[in-house]
Parts: C-alpha cells; sequence; structure tokens
C-alpha cells in the first residue's frame, strides 16, 4: 500500500481500484483487436496465396520456343498475344488453340535502367516463319503474314516468327482473350485514353455500331477500349497498334494510381480464367513489384512499312530501318548485342520475300540472291536498302528514334 493510501477515504481507494481495472482491460481489448487483425490480414495473405497459385498453375502451358530467363530476373521479354476468343465465337466451336492473334506486342523489361520499351507488330507484317509439322523437324521455312504463324504452329510458331522478325528472344508469353481485357479495365473503374476522333466501332461479339467514342479525353471502361483498341478502318494497322500501347500504358497508370489490394483476388480471377502463360508465381510476384514502381520508363515505338498487293492479298512489308532500330533497341534493353543489319532476316532476304514462298531454310548458308528472282511489288526507299543501312547502330544512334511519330497526339 502506498503512503498515501493511509490519507484517501474508502471511496477513493475503490475508484483508484477500478480505475486500474480499467485500463488493464482495455490493454487486454487493444491486444485482442490487434491480435484479429493479424489473423485477418494474416488469413486474406494466404487465401490470396492458395487463389494465385491455384489461377498460375491452371493457365500455365510452357513453351519450347522461349529462351531462360536471367535467374537475377532484372530483365526480361515477354510478348502479349490478344486473341479474338468470344462467347459468341465458343458457341460456334472456334477454341483457344485456333483463334486468331489480333494484337501482338512485344515488350523488353529491365529493373536497373527503369525502363520498357514496347512494340506492336502489326498482324500483316511480312516474317519468315516454318511450315507446321507434327515432329516439330519441318526445314520448310517461308514468308506469310504475322498473324497467321499461329495456324501454322500454334503459339510457340507466333513466339517463333516474332523472334524471327525483330530477331530478339522472347522469354515469357501471354495469351489473353477479349473477356480477360474487359473485365480487368472494369476492375480498375476505367482507364483514360484519349480518342483521336469520333469512333462507332463493333463490340467484342462482333456486333456493328454498338459501341460510340467521341473525340476527346474520356475514361473508357472495358468494352470501350476494347473498341478503342481494335479499332483500324479510320486510319491504319499501325496507329491501331498504337493504340494498343496507349491502352497498356494506361492499365499501369491506373494500377499503380490505386490500392490494388481490394482487387487482387478478382484480378486472380479474371486471369485465371481467360489467360495462357509460361510464368511460375515467383516470376509474376516480381514481374508486378516492377511495374507497381512508379519510376519505370515506358517506350513506345511503332514499326512503320510499305502496303502491298499480292494476288489481290493485302501485306504489310516492315521498313528495314525500323526494323533494325527496333531490334537494336530491344535487345540493348535486353542488355544483349546489337545485332548487324544482315542478322535480320528481313532485311537479310531484302527484296526477295515472296509470301508463302517455301524456298528458305534459315538453317543453310545459301545466299539470299541465289533463291529466286528480286520482287517487284514493292519499292524500298534508299534508306531503307541495305547497303545503305549501317553495318551496326551504336547506343547514340539509339537515341535518335525513327519510328516516332506525332499522329495522333493529344491536342
Amino acid at each position: 500500500m502506498q503512503k498515501n493510501d493511509l490519507h484517501m477515504s474508502r471511496l477513493e481507494r475503490n475508484n483508484r481500484r477500478n480505475s486500474r481495472r480499467n485500463k488493464r482491460k482495455k490493454r487486454r481489448w487493444i491486444v485482442r483487436i490487434l491480435l484479429l487483425l493479424l489473423l485477418v490480414v494474416t488469413g486474406f495473405g494466404a487465401y490470396t496465396y492458395f487463389n494465385l497459385s491455384d489461377s498460375i498453375k491452371n493457365g500455365f502451358k510452357k513453351s519450347n520456343s522461349t529462351e531462360e530467363v536471367d535467374p537475377n530476373f532484372e530483365k526480361f521479354s515477354m510478348l502479349v498475344m490478344g486473341i479474338d476468343e468470344n462467347d459468341a465465337r465458343a458457341a460456334e466451336g472456334q477454341t483457344r488453340e485456333n483463334s486468331r492473334t489480333d494484337s501482338i506486342i512485344y515488350m523488353a523489361v529491365n529493373k536497373n535502367q527503369k525502363r520498357m520499351d514496347m512494340v506492336s507488330i502489326p498482324r500483316d507484317s511480312l516474317t519468315l516463319m516454318r511450315e507446321k509439322s507434327d515432329n516439330n523437324n519441318s526445314n520448310a521455312y517461308f514468308f506469310d503474314k504475322i498473324t497467321h504463324a499461329h495456324a501454322y504452329g500454334g503459339t510457340d510458331g507466333t513466339i517463333d516468327a516474332v523472334t524471327n522478325l525483330v530477331n530478339a528472344p522472347v522469354n515469357f508469353y501471354v495469351i489473353i482473350n477479349f473477356k480477360a481485357f474487359e473485365k480487368v479495365i472494369d476492375s480498375l473503374g476505367g482507364v483514360e485514353l484519349y480518342v483521336p476522333f469520333d469512333m462507332v466501332e463493333q463490340n467484342a461479339n462482333g456486333e456493328e455500331g454498338t459501341v460510340e467514342l467521341k473525340k476527346g479525353w474520356h475514361t473508357l471502361n472495358g468494352e470501350q477500349a476494347l473498341a478503342f483498341a481494335r479499332s483500324r478502318y479510320y486510319d491504319s494497322d499501325i496507329e491501331r497498334g498504337q493504340r494498343q500501347l496507349q491502352v497498356i500504358h494506361a492499365v499501369i497508370d491506373k494500377a499503380q494510381s490505386i490500392n490494388a489490394l481490394a482487387k487482387v483476388n478478382e484480378l486472380i480471377q479474371i486471369g485465371g480464367d481467360n489467360v495462357t502463360h509460361n510464368m511460375t508465381m515467383k516470376q509474376i510476384t516480381s514481374a508486378v513489384s516492377m511495374f507497381a514502381s512508379n519510376d519505370i520508363n515506358i517506350v513506345s515505338h511503332r514499326l512503320g512499312g510499305y502496303d502491298a498487293m499480292i494476288n489481290d492479298v493485302y501485306y504489310y512489308y516492315p521498313k528495314s530501318s525500323h526494323l533494325q532500330y527496333i531490334s537494336s533497341v530491344l535487345n540493348n534493353t535486353l542488355e544483349r548485342n546489337i545485332p548487324l543489319a544482315g542478322e535480320i532476316l528481313n532485311i537479310h532476304y531484302q527484296g526477295y520475300i515472296i509470301p508463302l514462298s517455301k524456298n528458305y531454310n534459315k538453317n543453310t548458308s545459301v545466299s539470299p540472291r541465289g533463291l529466286h528472282t528480286p520482287v517487284n511489288y514493292v519499292t524500298l526507299v534508299s534508306e531503307d536498302l541495305l547497303q545503305n543501312l549501317p553495318d551496326k547502330l551504336t547506343t547514340a544512334d539509339l537515341a535518335k528514334d525513327p519510328t516516332v511519330s506525332n499522329e495522333n497526339k493529344p491536342e
């Protein structure tokens, strides 16, 4: 008993004892609440972990055409393929395997450089690919539209064709359908995009005139953003590709700007049902942490080219100068050697590229000049002729991007 307690009345002593009891009870409740919160957070984390793990396993499909990634995961490349898979086409018997690649986007990411380079590859681009075979040993190489590569060799066929075109490796691939595209954007609450002109477009099921967009800045929902990204008849396939890159940039910006914790399981479920990939859980979480950073510099490139009609079929002949720059900058971001101009196959076979002409074999050293007579369906400008291209670009050359265009920029 404290000395002062001798001079206290019984009432005062009771009040002091009650005050101490109340403080002890309050501390106990605080501890209990903290423990409960810890259990809730831990439980949510465990649920998210197992949900994510199951989703990743369900969507995982190994590729024989990708290259091993840097073990430190400081740099990697990813090929994003958007496919025209939706409920209407599924009802008609279309499967993911026989869906077309509606969009093809190559990304090169370097964590230390805090940089990501993106290029959208026009789906009509002529590129070298291999004939599909059951034993995967076919040596019948030929040029065709890159969108047809999937028909010749599935996912691996598209990966091979992209590698042939840009002369850069693919570490990871992601296939996403229309449904996932729309749901991801709706889950984020829409994305801010600049619409360069009034548009009246079809929806994901191909119903014409169902999506109307007005020129200017707008917060687009999933359906509207898909129509924006797929529109091609108002300008060109090149501008369409640039819109797709704008959407990806806008999605990353929106994901960085909001607290995504409440959206984690929703996004995981969307991906699990509608995405195919070849990434492990650790690789996905590492990639997400990179994109969550606000200081990554995203650089978009366009692949210019020539329009060509061959036997009443439209093809896109990529510009050699653009291909050399894009190949060089992608390899530089991945910290690989900058290629020689002649190592890029579209440049090596320049002027002798005939769609579906199966006279090519990239495993031989036969000179392209000995294959057949030169084609005359496209006339290359001086800057795209092999003899006028530099043998190899320097790092200083990479600072001067010839693929940049100011068309359809916000006013």
